[in-house]
C-alpha cells in the first residue's frame, strides 16, 4: 500500500469516526461568529440608552452595581460587570451559580442572568435569562454539547481528530503533476452531481484549511494542557500556567462563593469612594478604553483591580490597572502595549478563534471557514457512499472481449 492510500484510509476513517460531531461544532461556531452584533440588534432596547444630555455624567460605579443587584435578588451575587464610555451604552452585570463539568441543564448551570442599568437614572433597562438566551445555548453546544465533563472530552477529541484530517487532506489533495494541478484549484460547477461533490469537498475544503487549522488549534488550548502549554512554550519560552490563563477563554469555576462579609458602614462609604474614584480615574488614565469592570471591594487590606477593555469587538487589547484600598491611589499599570510579544500572542487566543481579531474581514472569514468546515463531512460521506456502490456493482467484460472468447470456443 502506498503512503497516499493509507493516508486515504486514515482521513476516510478519522472522518466517518468524527464527522457529525466535526459538523456540530462547525455550524455552532459558524453561528457564533456574529453573536455580538446580533444580540445587540435582538436585545436593543435593554443594551442601549438615551443619554439626558451631551454633557450628562453617569451615576458613581458603585450605585448603578447596587441598582444591578437590587434588580438581581440579593441571593444571586454579580460576579461581572462592564462599564462602557459611550454614552449610549447601558451598563452589564451578570451573575451565576452552578457547577462546571455537570451537564448544561443537569447542574453545570443554575442561575444565568444578566441586569442592563442606564447609568444615568439607574433604571434596570432589562433583565436576560442567558441560561436560555440562544448564543449562550449555541456557545454551550460548541464547548460541550451541553453534556458537562463527558462533552467536552468528546469536542476536544473529535477537534484533534479534524486536526489531522485538515493534514490528511491536504496531502491527498496535493497534485502529482501539472496537468492535475489545474484542476485542484477550481470547481467544474457544470460537472456530474458526483463530479461537483468531490470538488467542493476536494478543492473548496483546501482553500479554507489555512482557517480552519486556526479555528481548530485555537480551540485545542482551551481542551488539552500540553497543546496550551507547547503554545505557550514556543510564544514566551515558559509554560501557560506562568501566564495564569487559558487565553481569554476559561470556566465559572469559583463563582459559588458565599456572600462576603459585609463591612461596616465607615469601611463601606470607604470602599464605594475608592472603587467610584478609581473607575473615573481609569477611564481618564487610558483614553483609548471603551470599557472596565471591577468588583466592589469586600476588604481594605487588599489593592483594588480594575479591568479596562480598549477594543469593543475583541478582548486581547486588555490592562490591569491597581489601586490602594483605602486612598484610591494610583499604584501600577500592567499594558497591553507594554507585554512582550509572545504573551501579546498568547492573549490573542480567543479572539483568533472567533474570527474577530481584525474586526469584519477575518469574521466574514471565520465564519465561510466553519460554514464550509460543516459541509467537509456531509460531502466526505458521499464521496465515500459513492465509492462503495461502485465497488459493489458486479463486474461486467467488455462487449468485444467476451464476442472474441465466445469465437475462440466456436473455433475449438
Amino acid at each position: 500500500m502506498t503512503f497516499k492510500k493509507l493516508v486515504g484510509k486514515l482521513h476516510l476513517w478519522l472522518g466517518l469516526a468524527s464527522g457529525l460531531i466535526v459538523f456540530i461544532v462547525s455550524i455552532t461556531g459558524c453561528l457564533y461568529v456574529f453573536q455580538r452584533e446580533i444580540f445587540e440588534v435582538v436585545h436593543r432596547d435593554a443594551v442601549f440608552v438615551a443619554p439626558p444630555s451631551a454633557a450628562a455624567q453617569p451615576l458613581p460605579y458603585s450605585v448603578v452595581w447596587q441598582k444591578a443587584q437590587q434588580a438581581l435578588g440579593p441571593d444571586q451575587q454579580i460576579y461581572y460587570a462592564n462599564a462602557y464610555r459611550a454614552p449610549d451604552r447601558a451598563w452589564s452585570f451578570m451573575t451565576y451559580k452552578g457547577t462546571p463539568g455537570k451537564p448544561y441543564f443537569g447542574g453545570q448551570v443554575e442561575v444565568l442572568r444578566s441586569a442592563y442599568v442606564n447609568p444615568y437614572t439607574g433604571q434596570v433597562t432589562g433583565i436576560i435569562d442567558n441560561k436560555y438566551e440562544f448564543f449562550q445555548l449555541v456557545k454551550s453546544v460548541h464547548w460541550d454539547l451541553l453534556l458537562g465533563d463527558a462533552g467536552r472530552w468528546v469536542v476536544s477529541y473529535s477537534t484533534l481528530t479534524f486536526v489531522l484530517m485538515l493534514i490528511s487532506g491536504l496531502v491527498l489533495w496535493w497534485p502529482k503533476n501539472k496537468a492535475a494541478r489545474k484542476q485542484r484549484f477550481k470547481v467544474k460547477w457544470d460537472a456530474s452531481g458526483k463530479r461537483l461533490n468531490y470538488d467542493l469537498h476536494n478543492t473548496v475544503g483546501f482553500y479554507v484549511t489555512l482557517v480552519a487549522l486556526v479555528i481548530a488549534l485555537t480551540g485545542l488550548t482551551w481542551s488539552f494542557d500540553w497543546v496550551r502549554n507547547g503554545v505557550a512554550y514556543l510564544a514566551t519560552g515558559h509554560t501557560a500556567e506562568t501566564h495564569g490563563g487559558k487565553g481569554g477563554k476559561g470556566g465559572k469555576k469559583g463563582m459559588n462563593k458565599d456572600k462576603p462579609a459585609a463591612l461596616g458602614a465607615a469601611e463601606q462609604a470607604l470602599a464605594d469612594q475608592t472603587l467610584n474614584t478609581a473607575v473615573r480615574d481609569a477611564f481618564q488614565r487610558i483614553p483609548a478604553a471603551v470599557s472596565l469592570s471591577a468588583k466592589p471591594l469586600t476588604s481594605l487590606k487588599d489593592p483594588l483591580s480594575v479591568r479596562v477593555n480598549e477594543d469593543a469587538s475583541t478582548r486581547f487589547r486588555s490592562d490591569q490597572l491597581t489601586y490602594d484600598a483605602r486612598t484610591a491611589a494610583f499604584q501600577k499599570a500592567e499594558l497591553y502595549r507594554d507585554k512582550p510579544n509572545g504573551e501579546k500572542f498568547l492573549s490573542m487566543n480567543y479572539d483568533l478563534h472567533v474570527g474577530a481579531i481584525l474586526g469584519w474581514p477575518t469574521k466574514i472569514l471565520a465564519f465561510i471557514a466553519s460554514l464550509v468546515c460543516a459541509t467537509l463531512p456531509i460531502t466526505g460521506f458521499f464521496i465515500w457512499w459513492n465509492r462503495l456502490k461502485k465497488n459493489k456493482k458486479p463486474h461486467r467484460q467488455p462487449v468485444v472481449k467476451v464476442a472474441v472468447e465466445k469465437a475462440v470456443a466456436a473455433v475449438a
